[in-house]
Parts: structure tokens; C-alpha cells; sequence
């Protein structure tokens, strides 16, 4: 049916989707992570023609045991479902077949089908983050039980609130926003300055002046100057981070292969200042995070692959993940995506993947504000 990890994407065509009958399989309990070439559970996903970095994140999710401990909880699926809903069960029965193959990697079949009758756009070269956020808000919408669509969102959700002050008569307002993924823009640097993840993150939260073209202040209904700062509400969960990497110049799109460094080990309490953290939270809780994969594009604005680095929980190892290809790689294999001006070609992180750890840095703090 497939050979060296290809698979025809003529396959996936079919006359009348809509009767369709589910091909998810009863779930298991949990997925145990023990089976496969390494014996953790990674396994490859076979290239079917679809230029994008669905592979990548399909990865992402089935390593993440807090994510599929949650999809594992659906139930069993009704056998009459519409393909456009069985999304979450057709997700769940390629994550088995993932640990259950003796191949080198599976073809993600149905989960592709599902996909294109939701009309998801998987072609997009270099923002991942629409991709994702295009999935998930789809993954949500067909999730069975209202609890389970709600423990996704507590597993990935990053609550921000915006506070503006009219410089003007000083008037005050809050916005509220949950995002998926921070985006944080990567700027060309004509010198080729190196930027290192803490200093992108404390930019986005950092007080800004923002000059409003259209009337913004309720109170003095003038248009002006407004000052802004962004806190977080929580810690949250998983901390996806999107390292926005497109520039126009000329009217033409460009990808910034500017380095941008980030750590295995990541604390909030280094990089924001204690407005910019949770009000109640900022002495009781850690904001520690553990990096746990980095999905990464090599190529230009408008032509590339995708590929992904992921770290195993249940040996500690960083693995290539390149479609049907994986392989163990080190912590210097991973840091090789920080990018470079001088490689057009070469691989740079576009979104990294943080988890909440209870357990504090054991390095020394640099003090509260200051970016790392």
C-alpha cells in the first residue's frame, strides 16, 4: 500500500463522505507509550502529498500523555456518525494504531478525510499556528461531553488580560483573552543581532504606547494615545509559544531566519514583572516550564517542510520526528533550530511547546523583570 513512508494521495478521494461509516475502534483505557522501535511509543507518520505540518503537530499531540489521556476518555463512537464529527475518534484510533503497528510509520488516512470535510486549510508553509488553531477549535467543536471539551481547553488555554489607559483623561478598561499560542514576532535585525526567547516574551508583555486612529476612549470618546500592558490570569498548562518568523518587504513575503535561542528550562518569574503575573499567584506558585517539543520549517516563505523535535517522558530523550522517519537526536540537534541569516535553508523553530512543572530552577534567579 505504501512504500519508504509515500502514500498516493489520490487514495484519499471518495464520492459520498457523508456515508461514511466510523472506522475508530473502541479506545483503550490509556495509552501505554511502551511499543515501537524505542519502546515509548514514537513511531512515524507516512508523507500522503499534503504539504504542510499536520504530521508535526499529530506528533505533538500523540506524545503529549496529558493530551491523550483526556482524548482517551470519548468512549466508544457511534458507527451512523457524520464524518465531519468524528474527528476526536478518528484521532484516537490513529494514535492506537500508532502503538500497535510493527511498521516504521502509519498513513494518517482518516484523520486527513475528517480534515478536508471540515475544510481546514493544510497548506499553509510557515504559520503552524493556524493550522493548529484551525484543528483545535474543530477538535473542540466535535468532542462528545461538554467536560471533555472543557478539560482541552484547561490543558491548552493561555488566559491573558489587556489593560488600556487613555492617556488623555486617564480612563481605564481590561480585555480578557484566551489564546491557544503567544505569537511573538521575530524582527528582522539588519546586523544580524541574536534575540533570545526571554527577551521576545518580556517585549509582548512589556508596557506599550499605542496611538488609536478610530475613537477608543468610552469616557472622553477621543482618539489618541493608549498605553497597554498584558498579564497573565493563570500559569497555564501548556505553553505554546508561535515564533512569528514572515516579514514583507517590498510588497514581498520573506521568512526572518534571525537567531532566536530558547532553553530547555524556562521561568516566568526571570523574564515578567509582578504586574505582568497572576495577582494571587505570585508567591504561591511556580512558573517553571519544561520544553517538550519544537516544531520546526526549513525553506523559504513560500516553499518548505516541516519537521518536529519532540522529548520522550517516558525516557527523557529528544527525537527527530521527520514524517515517516525518527530518529533519537541530542539537545544540540535541537538547539540547531534557533536559526541563522546566513542558512536560507535551514530549519528554524517556528512553534515551541512548554509544560508546567512544579519543581523550581535550580539556577539563580536574575531578578523579576528582567528578560533572559
Amino acid at each position: 500500500m505504501y512504500e519508504d513512508g509515500y502514500v498516493d494521495i489520490q487514495l484519499l478521494e471518495h464520492e459520498d463522505p457523508q456515508q461514511d461509516v466510523c472506522t475508530a475502534q473502541p479506545p483503550t483505557k490509556c495509552l501505554s507509550y511502551s511499543s515501537g522501535k524505542f519502546k515509548n511509543g514514537a513511531v512515524g507518520l507516512c508523507n500522503i502529498g499534503v504539504t504542510s505540518c499536520l504530521n508535526p503537530l499529530l506528533q505533538t499531540l500523540y506524545m503529549y500523555k496529558d493530551f491523550t489521556d483526556i482524548l482517551c476518555r470519548i468512549g466508544a463512537p457511534d458507527d451512523n456518525l457524520l464524518i465531519g464529527k468524528r474527528l476526536p475518534y478518528e484521532l484516537l484510533a490513529l494514535f492506537e494504531e500508532m502503538q500497535r503497528t510493527e511498521e516504521d510509520a502509519v498513513p494518517p488516512y482518516q484523520v486527513l478525510r475528517c480534515l478536508q470535510m471540515l475544510k481546514v486549510n493544510l497548506f499553509p508553509q510557515t504559520d503552524v499556528a493556524d493550522v493548529f488553531s484551525s484543528f483545535w477549535n474543530h477538535l473542540l467543536e466535535n468532542m462528545p461531553e461538554p467536560h471533555l471539551e472543557e478539560a482541552l481547553r484547561s490543558l491548552y488555554s493561555i488566559s491573558l488580560e489587556e489593560r488600556f489607559t487613555c492617556e488623555r483623561c486617564h480612563h481605564q478598561s481590561t480585555a480578557h483573552r484566551d489564546l491557544l499560542s503567544l505569537p511573538l514576532s521575530i524582527p528582522y535585525s539588519k546586523y544580524h543581532r541574536k534575540l533570545t526567547l526571554g527577551r521576545a516574551l518580556w517585549k509582548y508583555f512589556r508596557f506599550q504606547d499605542l496611538y488609536e486612529d478610530e475613537k477608543f476612549c468610552p469616557k472622553c470618546g477621543k482618539n489618541g494615545w493608549v498605553s497597554k500592558i498584558t498579564r497573565l490570569c493563570s500559569p497555564p498548562r501548556t505553553l505554546t509559544i508561535n515564533l512569528k518568523r514572515l516579514c514583507k518587504t517590498n510588497s514581498q513575503l520573506r521568512k526572518v531566519n534571525r537567531t532566536v535561542s530558547f532553553p530547555p528550562v524556562l521561568d516566568l518569574l526571570q523574564i515578567l514583572s509582578p504586574e505582568q503575573l497572576p495577582e494571587d499567584e505570585r508567591q504561591t506558585t511556580h512558573f517553571t516550564y519544561r520544553l517538550v517539543a519544537v516544531i520546526a520549517h526549513s525553506g523559504t516563505a513560500t516553499f518548505g517542510h516541516f519537521s518536529c523535535y519532540i522529548k520522550s517522558s517516558r525516557d527523557g530523550q529528544w527525537y527527530l520526528f521527520n514524517d515517516s522517519c525518527v530518529c533519537k537526536v541530542s539537545w544540540d540537534d535541537v538547539q540547531c533550530t534557533y536559526g541563522n541569516m546566513a542558512f536560507q535553508w535551514g530549519a528554524t523553530a517556528s512553534l515551541l511547546i512548554y509544560v508546567h512543572s512544579d519543581v523550581e530552577l535550580d539556577t539563580a534567579a536574575s531578578g523579576p523583570g528582567s528578560p533572559l
